[in-house]
């Protein structure tokens, strides 16, 4: 009993979704960028720090899932760009081979504001 539940804990481990961090990781590697790089940046009332999902020598990127959790990655991008002083990127990981409503929303969006748009397969 006991080696039929670890077989089956490996099985559901080993065929479960990549996260998004791995995902990111995996396309961060797969351009050549470092990540979780962070900014330090002052503001009138005091100071804080961002956290970049990656970064190469010319762009950041924020990437997230096609969920609706990613609708806030083009103001990240904007003001991550804005500190590096480098091009805006945003990347969506596609869980599910079509293009939903929360991709089509940011991919519109970005068209608008002049921000790179990529579409990276999860699966």
């Amino acid at each position: 009993m006991r080696v039929a539940l670890i077989l089956c804990l490996f099985h559901v481990a080993a065929s479960a979704e990549p996260t998004e961090p791995e995902l990111n990781r995996q396309f961060c590697a797969s351009i050549g960028g470092q990540t979780e790089v962070r900014h330090y940046y002052t503001y009138p009332d005091g100071s804080g720090h961002v956290v970049v999902d990656c970064e190469t020598e010319s762009h950041v990127y924020e990437s997230g899932l096609d969920k609706r959790s990613s609708l806030d990655s083009i103001q990240q991008v904007l003001f991550f760009a804005a500190l590096a002083g480098k091009l805006p990127s945003v990347v969506i990981f596609d869980t599910d081979g079509r293009e939903g409503r929360f991709e089509y929303r940011i991919k519109t969006a970005c068209q608008q504001a002049g921000v790179r748009y990529e579409v990276y397969q999860s699966n």
